[in-house]
């Protein structure tokens, strides 16, 4: 599978889940404002306390998830850089090259015209 990083397309796209990331973030926030009555309602305090963590964690979490998200809308308008499959080609004969044999793939090209070793016998 090729990567096609063109910034005409992957900006819409982070802001698109940028968006639906406020949204979640949107609906993690009120239910944090019900966590205290929902810890309560739940009999066993120990669970209480688990879905009290659990939300506060998930929120945390996709707040990161937003500043990432912003920081890769903001480099790609900031650089306007484009990764094609030249660019994956090139990344994958720099592997190649440097894997030192490791990775399994001959990285000789074939012979052309006649081989020099006699094969008649």
């Amino acid at each position: 599978m090729a990567l096609n990083a063109d910034p005409d397309v992957l900006i819409p796209a982070a802001r698109n889940a940028m968006a639906l990331q406020g949204n979640h973030e949107g609906y993690l926030k009120a239910l944090l404002g019900v966590q205290d009555e929902l810890a309560a309602a739940i009999v066993s305090p120990g669970a209480g306390a688990a879905v009290r963590e659990a939300m506060t964690n998930a929120h945390t979490k996709g707040h990161d998830l937003a500043v990432k998200l912003q920081e890769i809308i903001q480099t790609l308008q900031d650089t306007g850089i484009r990764i094609d499959a030249s660019d994956m080609d090139a990344a994958a004969q720099v592997r190649n090259a440097t894997s030192l044999g490791t990775n399994g793939a001959v990285d000789v090209p074939a012979p052309s015209g006649t081989s020099p070793v006699n094969t008649n016998f």
